[in-house]
């Protein structure tokens, strides 16, 4: 009966599981927006509370000047890239005569060895494709998955959630009628913000300290369009493991085509590895620490299953996600157990890890 019983919770777990992802693939355009909103509503929700105390504007008036100085930024960044990338496309048959020359040679080289390749690049096919999906590679790339109706989408949920704001206090006080349920769900409540409001200004503050590092490092070497692709790789920097890697290769590949010796991008690669492990190293756990509390392993998941329900967007919101789902499953003493998995591994406490080798043994 016992076993049913639990075959039974089981299964009602994962039917749960499945169908809330179905939601958020259905309701994939509304609830991207939505994360965005709330994620960058949760980040500003003291400072705006803060402001809001210390001057005589009213709140309507806060959160529209806060959500114009919000869009200035994005219009800004996307303008930057706009321009960039348009000056690249115009240097782009000088590019597709180098790749052609060094497709030559490498040809003539491998030709002794009885290895025959394309010795050319036809021109009028990557120029084609290239005008041809010019808006798509410039949205992707400048809005981070984003398009304008999603950020117009995320101005407009941010605004009525931060103006309505103080209706979590009172939900809080009808639902949970015991003082005790009460303290736990504003603590629930405050630990989140914590969470969002840290890990949010920690990578914004991390991602201007890159881009300032990987210009400096292209203006040394002389890499074209140097402040381009340091901003570039910087914002890549926001999906760990997977985004530096894939922006470390565009560079190197762009490079390797502009120069006509390869010392110079086996110098940019040696110093962007530098950099990389002083910033995973050093800058990164100074400045944004471990404000999430998750394991690395926990991270590269959700980045994967954000991926894939959500395209970019998830693999960058689904981080904060998972940190919250800790702190609720830690808040909850049937479900505590469970947020040990998305944990680091305890560190110098001997009882522990005495306790963890009696159960390896036994097992």
């Amino acid at each position: 009966m016992e076993n049913q019983s639990t075959l039974l919770h089981t299964t009602a777990r994962l039917v749960i599981a499945t169908l809330i992802v179905i939601v958020m693939v259905v309701g994939k355009s509304f609830l991207v927006p939505m994360a965005w909103a709330l994620l960058i509503g949760l980040a500003s929700y003291r400072f705006l509370n803060h402001i809001e105390t210390k001057t005589r504007l009213s709140r309507s008036a806060i959160n529209s000047l806060f959500l114009l100085s919000l869009l200035l930024v994005l219009v800004g960044i996307g303008y930057f890239f706009y321009v960039e990338l348009s000056h690249i496309f115009r240097d782009l048959p000088g590019m597709l005569q180098a790749i052609s020359g060094r497709l030559h040679e490498i040809s003539l080289t491998l030709k002794t060895y009885g290895i025959f390749i394309p010795d050319h690049v036809d021109k009028t096919f990557i120029s084609d494709w290239v005008h041809s999906h010019n808006d798509m590679i410039m949205g992707f790339i400048s809005g981070i998955g984003l398009n304008l109706w999603n950020i117009i989408l995320i101005m407009f949920y941010m605004f009525f959630l931060l103006y309505y704001r103080d209706l979590v206090i009172h939900f809080y006080v009808n639902k949970f009628k015991k003082q005790e349920r009460l303290d736990l769900a504003v603590d629930r409540f405050n630990k989140s913000l914590n969470l969002i409001r840290s890990y949010i200004y920690g990578i914004v503050l991390l991602t201007i300290i890159s881009a300032a590092m990987n210009y400096l490092v292209f203006l040394i070497f002389g890499l074209k369009f140097s402040l381009f692709w340091a901003v570039f790789l910087a914002l890549l920097n926001l999906i760990p493991f997977i985004g530096n890697p894939i922006g470390l290769v565009v560079i190197m590949l762009f490079a390797i085509i502009t120069n006509d010796s390869l010392l110079i991008p086996v110098l940019i690669f040696v110093a962007l590895f530098i950099m990389n492990f002083l910033q995973d190293n050093v800058i990164r756990p100074w400045i944004v620490g471990d404000k999430l509390k998750i394991n690395a392993f926990a991270v590269f998941v959700a980045i994967i299953i954000g991926g894939m329900i959500w395209g970019v967007s998830g693999m960058i919101l689904f981080i904060p996600i998972v940190g919250v789902a800790k702190i609720i499953l830690e808040s909850r003493q049937e479900s505590g157990a469970w947020a040990i998995l998305f944990s680091e591994l305890p560190r110098s406490k001997q009882k522990k890890k005495k306790q963890v080798i009696g159960l390896e043994e036994n097992i």
